[in-house]
């Protein structure tokens, strides 16, 4: 892109006095493609009077829409919420308008209806269905792509109905080179809800459709996204890799944004499915030079909470931990914040942390419309443990409710995926089983657990959970506590 640039920049310089009455079609092309240029090789300063001039002598609001779009993303990655509210002003001016507010029953109401409106659809006719022609469409399907990881982070509620969107005018008015990106979130926000076929289903599509005309420079994107849909169906340590596909994909086409999130997005993988936290750790080493060198910090808002996670479990002190990201005025950002508080304070038994800590945390993630990842997985899990532990100390039926809560969203997910989640259920549910005082139940789904881990490793392909090491030595200890008559269990009692 830097040789590129140069090009543009030269064929600018050759324009004569006057170039943009005499040379109208010619001086949009250049200046608009050098804006794109200098966006990509992070060249601010031309980037700002590159599109000073379009936005000055351009003939209408339509000549202008690229080089908005080009200044938009720029501005994503310094600015989010001022980037997402011009996105927004502009999609108003091309037809497609927002309400300033969107409930989750407005969000699962639409995305049913558009189930329903799919229903009629196979996968052949979706993969050949006509390509989009309006040009005010296809300019808007562009600032919806880009409006849907910056919503997920800015306005949450807002997301699911990015994608809806998408997903209906690609169907009314054809696919665009930005359709596969609308079908591959539409498919996470079904596996969100808990109908993980059909979400792996159009995550699928979304992936094919990277075959249509132009759509290749959204590979990246779609790519990493189908991967996190596709964690819920696979085993995580092999679905995990494609992350690195979608890293050389988006790197391919310039975009790096989504080459970051690629590689963050495996390095958080990583942890989750068990990989040694050595591994890990140099993974996120090499990862925060990436971000650094590419000027993409945004990006490390995803990272330093689990690196600092990472350091604390291998011992490291506070003065050895990064500092906090300067985004963390995001919401999920800091909803991934509090979470890692409470894992490290449940990790260490330290209970009023981790109950101060599950306070902050289950006020924030009633309001987030999450993303489907392996970390939700994990998040479910280790929230749902934690407000069990709170329950039986406590007696508070708050957080009985809070842990049935999040063993339901784990039945959901355990349903196709035996391999990722179904140990971690049976844990739950034996958690479930000792708060409710059911002993005997409790033992059967505690070595149900212990046989699923056992079961679910056997593949030599495969890393072995490093959380289950601790985990099936914690169970065995607890299987003979109860095994024990003579012991005394105050805490059933409390």
């Amino acid at each position: 892109f830097r040789a590129a640039y140069d090009f543009f920049d030269n064929g600018i310089s050759f324009l004569r006095k006057g170039h943009w009455q005499r040379d109208y079609n010619l001086s949009l092309k250049l200046f608009v493609a050098a804006a794109e240029c200098a966006m990509f090789i992070g060249n601010a300063v031309s980037l700002r009077y590159l599109s000073e001039q379009v936005l000055s002598f351009g003939n209408s609001f339509e000549d202008k829409l690229e080089v908005l779009y080009i200044t938009i993303s720029a501005l994503a990655s310094v600015d989010t919420h001022k980037a997402t509210e011009k996105a927004i002003s502009i999609l108003s001016k091309l037809g497609e308008e927002f309400s300033t507010f969107y409930s989750e029953s407005d969000n699962i109401k639409l995305i049913e209806h558009t189930k329903m409106m799919l229903g009629k659809y196979t996968d052949e006719s979706l993969l050949n269905h006509k390509l989009m022609e309006d040009p005010s469409k296809i300019m808007a399907m562009k600032f919806l792509a880009r409006l849907e990881l910056m919503t997920a982070y800015t306005r949450p509620s807002w997301q699911p109905i990015v994608t809806i969107k998408m997903v209906r005018i690609s169907i009314s008015h054809g696919m665009s080179p930005k359709s596969p990106i609308g079908f591959t979130y539409y498919g996470m926000l079904l596996t969100k809800l808990g109908d993980i076929r059909d979400g792996c289903r159009y995550a699928k599509i979304g992936r094919k459709l990277l075959d249509r005309p132009g759509a290749k420079e959204v590979a990246g994107e779609v790519i990493s996204i189908g991967t996190s849909v596709m964690c819920f169906v696979e085993p995580a340590q092999c679905a995990n890799e494609s992350h690195l596909l979608a890293y050389a994909a988006a790197m391919s086409s310039g975009d790096t944004r989504n080459a970051m999130m690629s590689i963050v997005a495996y390095g958080v993988g990583l942890f989750w499915a068990g990989e040694k936290l050595s591994v890990v750790r140099e993974k996120f080493a090499k990862t925060r030079r990436t971000i650094e060198k590419q000027n993409r910090l945004f990006w490390l808002s995803h990272q330093i909470p689990m690196e600092r996670t990472i350091l604390i479990l291998i011992g490291a002190d506070e003065s050895q931990l990064p500092e906090q990201s300067i985004h963390a005025g995001s919401i999920r950002f800091s909803l991934t914040e509090s979470f890692h508080k409470l894992y490290i304070s449940f990790m260490f038994r330290q209970y009023e942390p981790m109950r101060a800590s599950a306070e902050d945390y289950f006020s924030k993630e009633d309001n987030v419309w999450a993303l489907s990842t392996l970390a939700n997985t994990a998040r479910a899990f280790h929230s749902g443990l934690v407000a069990y532990w709170l329950y039986r100390k406590s007696n508070d039926q708050k957080w009985a409710r809070r842990a049935l809560k999040e063993t339901v969203l784990m039945k959901k997910w355990a349903h196709l995926n035996e391999w990722n989640i179904q140990n971690k259920l049976y844990l739950m549910e034996a958690e479930e089983a000792f708060s409710f005082e059911d002993i005997a139940r409790a033992k059967s789904l505690y070595e149900k657990a212990i046989s699923s881990a056992r079961e679910h490793r056997q593949d030599r392909k495969l890393h072995w959970f490093s959380f289950w090491r601790f985990t099936l030595a914690f169970v065995t200890l607890t299987i003979s506590f109860f095994s024990d008559s003579s012991m005394k269990k105050p805490w059933l009692t409390s």
